[in-house]
C-alpha cells in the first residue's frame, strides 16, 4: 500500500480539550498558555489565559509538539535527562523544542493512536500536568460517546 489514512483531531475536538484545562486552571487558580496539536505537531488551537506568563507561551506550544511528535507525556523523562542519564542531552533535539519536564500529553483516539498534543505552561510541572490531564480526560470522555459533542466529528 502507497498511501495510509490516519485520524486527524478536529478543531471542535482541540476545542473541548481547551476548555476542560481552562476549567481546570480556573479550579487550582494558575492561569495557563495552552496548546493543542495534530499528529504532525502542527498547532491547531492556543489560549493565552488572562494572567499567564508571556514567557511561557512558547513552552507551551514545545510540551504539545513534544508529546504529539513522541507519542509520549514529557513528564516521562524527569529521570533519565541528567548527565549520566539514557536521554541526556535530548532537550537539545528538534531546534531545542523537545520538552523533558511535566505539562505535556499525547491526545489518542479510541483506538490508542495518537492524533494530537496537548501542553500548559505558567505554573509547576505538576500544575501543567493537572491542567493538560483534564484536557485530555474530556476529549477521551467524548471519544467514548458520554459527552453531549458526540464522537462522530472528531
Amino acid at each position: 500500500m502507497a498511501t495510509k489514512s490516519q485520524p486527524q483531531l478536529t478543531l471542535q475536538g482541540a476545542h473541548i480539550a481547551l476548555a476542560a484545562a481552562q476549567s481546570h486552571a480556573k479550579i487550582i487558580g494558575v492561569p495557563m498558555n495552552i496548546a493543542i496539536v495534530d499528529a504532525s505537531t502542527n498547532l491547531i488551537a492556543f489560549e493565552r489565559m488572562d494572567g499567564a506568563k508571556i514567557t511561557s507561551i512558547s513552552i507551551a506550544m514545545d510540551k504539545a509538539f513534544t508529546a504529539a511528535g513522541h507519542r509520549v507525556g514529557t513528564h516521562t523523562y524527569k529521570d533519565a535527562v541528567w548527565p549520566g542519564g539514557p536521554a541526556y542531552g535530548i532537550g537539545n533535539s528538534n531546534g531545542g523544542r523537545f520538552t523533558t519536564f511535566g505539562g505535556g500529553l499525547p491526545v489518542k483516539d479510541a483506538e490508542g493512536r495518537v492524533v494530537g498534543g496537548i501542553g500548559a505552561s505558567t505554573g509547576t510541572p505538576a500544575q501543567d500536568q493537572e491542567v493538560v490531564q483534564a484536557g485530555v480526560d474530556a476529549l477521551e470522555k467524548v471519544l467514548r460517546g458520554e459527552g453531549k459533542e458526540g464522537k462522530s466529528k472528531l
